[in-house]
Order: structure tokens, then sequence, then C-alpha cells
């Protein structure tokens, strides 16, 4: 198994399909053994090969094996993780939130454990419009909300970030990202916030970016919106 693994490995690992005697070099291991390695290989659907170029490419059953992974996955529990970690790694409140009967809730909170941090309570309700939160759900929810401005609407669409600060709660700032599933709809939020000495309102910053690393990997699929960090706005921070 070790053996036949590492000879798809090697296979899988290129970009573009492999001849015989190139993947048997790549794989460290006689051309016969490879060949045999393959013939198993591509009876199972891993490997392909085709016909007219002799050349050897991963097959169908990967497609299978990562739908059946794909199903498995559960945002909410990865959100939760990556929440933990940034908390930690940010040194700030981080929490998920997802839309509940009465609004924006926040279902998964993490604190860094570590100097002054923003208390946010799992069950907290975000409004669409002052919130960095809840604008990443008014931004997606179709139709669209009238509470939120349609030209920040877009932006937040565009730039793929809502960034609030402090002036609803003096001092306190919030970072928002989306996660989408497989069909491009909207999932949850991931959310960090902090005091501005700490957490700049910056969509460039190091917080900014940590966050849109991690609804990366949270995300099923990846949103047909733009990525990019959201600029800078003069709203109430949540």
């Amino acid at each position: 198994m070790e053996v036949g693994l590492d000879l798809f490995r090697q296979l899988a690992d290129g970009e573009t399909p492999c001849g015989l005697s190139d993947l048997a070099r790549r794989a460290g291991m006689h051309r016969a053994k490879a060949y045999r390695y393959l013939v198993s290989l591509a009876r199972a659907g891993w490997v392909i090969q085709d016909a007219r170029t002799g050349k050897y490419d991963i097959g169908p059953a990967v497609r299978d094996l990562a739908l059946s992974w794909l199903s498995r996955q559960d945002p909410l529990r990865l959100a939760g993780a990556e929440a933990r970690m940034l908390a930690q790694m940010l040194g700030e409140t981080c929490f998920v939130a997802v839309p509940g009967q009465g609004g924006v809730t926040a279902v998964r909170v993490c604190q860094p454990g570590r100097g002054m941090s923003v208390g946010v309570a799992e069950g907290a309700l975000f409004d669409l419009e002052s919130s960095a939160t809840g604008r990443i759900f008014a931004a997606w929810q179709e139709p669209p909300a009238r509470r939120l401005a349609a030209a920040l609407r877009r932006d937040i669409r565009a730039q793929g970030l809502a960034v609030v600060e402090g002036e609803h709660v003096p001092g306190i700032n919030a970072i928002s990202v989306p996660v989408f599933g497989a069909q491009g709809q909207l999932l949850l939020a991931l959310t960090v916030v902090g005091h501005a000495a700490s957490l700049p309102a910056d969509p460039d910053g190091p917080a900014a970016e940590a966050l849109r690393a991690a609804a990366r990997r949270i995300s099923i699929a990846a949103p047909g919106e733009s990525e990019r960090p959201a600029g800078r706005d003069k709203k109430p921070a949540a």
C-alpha cells in the first residue's frame, strides 16, 4: 500500500500527465515494478492512461474520494477550530456567527486566554447595519437588506471583508469575513474583535490576512466574489 500510494502521489503532485519511465524515476523504482502498480491503480480507477500518448494521469476515483470527503466536513466544527487558533494567535476574541431565528447569532466564541480581551457571549445578536458580522450577512442577503446602503453592500461583496471602527463602542474594532459552501451560499461569518490599541481596523493588516486565510481553509468552495481585503469604513464596531 505504501509503495503504491507513493507512486500515486508522484503522479498526483505533477502538473501534467506523466510517462511510465519518468514516473518510475520520480518514485525511485524499476520501470517494470512501477508498471505493475499502475495497472492495479488503473483497475481501481485511481489512474487512467491516454491510449494515444501512453501517459498516465489521475483517475475519476480521486474525484469521488474528494466529493466523499467534502460531504463529511462540518463547516461549523472547522470554523470553531479556526476561531480557537486565531484567538490564540492574534490575542483577540474570535467568534463564529450564523443566521438564526432571532438574527445573526454568535454560536462559537473563543477567548485568547491572556491579556485584556473583548467579551462576546454565545447567543449574542448582531445588527445588520452597525456590526462587521451583520454586514457580512446583509451583503449577501437576497433580496438585499434595506438597512445596508447599496454602495456599502457592493463594496463588501467586491472586497470580501467587512471592517468597522469603534464609533458605537468607543475603542473597539472588528473585522469579519464570509465562509461559503459548495454552491457559493453564505454559511457563516468568522469575526475577530478587540480594542483599537491591539486590533487596528486595517484591512491589510495581520488580523485581516489571518481571517481571510482561515475562511479559505473553511470554505468548501471558493466564492465567486473577490477575496481582496475590504477598505476601511467609519461605522460602529461590533
